[in-house]
């Protein structure tokens, strides 16, 4: 897999395993089913922007819309199925693997911390889409 499809995997992995499960249905729904941002953004209760910025982030690690799609169509059932390390409670959030209270940004906890299971589930999905062909 190109160095492109994997950086953008990680990107997910990592919102993924934060608990954000949002990004990651709604960029499937735009990128696959064709979904505006506008709708999106109503359907999920966030910001068009934010959205857009997440599409935008996506596509660049990716290196361009078509990789972006496959990234997203060979990972989604496999990252839709993962339980995130990180959960969100009142006063801010908690890791379930360091079983360490966080005041703010899990994702940056998730990327500095726990990278051996990023890479372990980046390598899987990597399997995966090797499996399903281009």
């Amino acid at each position: 897999m190109s160095e492109n499809f994997v950086e953008a995997l990680r990107y997910l992995v990592i919102k993924v395993l934060a608990g954000d499960f949002i990004t990651l249905h709604a960029l499937k729904e735009y990128l696959i089913d064709s979904e505006s941002p506008s709708v999106l953004s109503h359907k999920y209760k966030i910001g068009k922007f934010k959205l857009r910025g997440y599409i935008q982030r996506v596509i660049e690690k990716a290196g361009n819309h078509r990789i972006a799609q496959y990234v997203i169509k060979c990972s989604y059932n496999s990252l839709s199925n993962l339980v995130p390390i990180v959960v969100r409670v009142p006063g801010g959030y908690y890791c379930t693997i360091c079983k360490r209270s966080l005041v703010t940004n899990p994702e940056r906890h998730v990327r500095l911390e726990h990278r051996d299971v990023v890479n372990r589930i980046v390598s899987e999905c990597v399997k995966i889409a090797k499996r399903s062909g281009p």
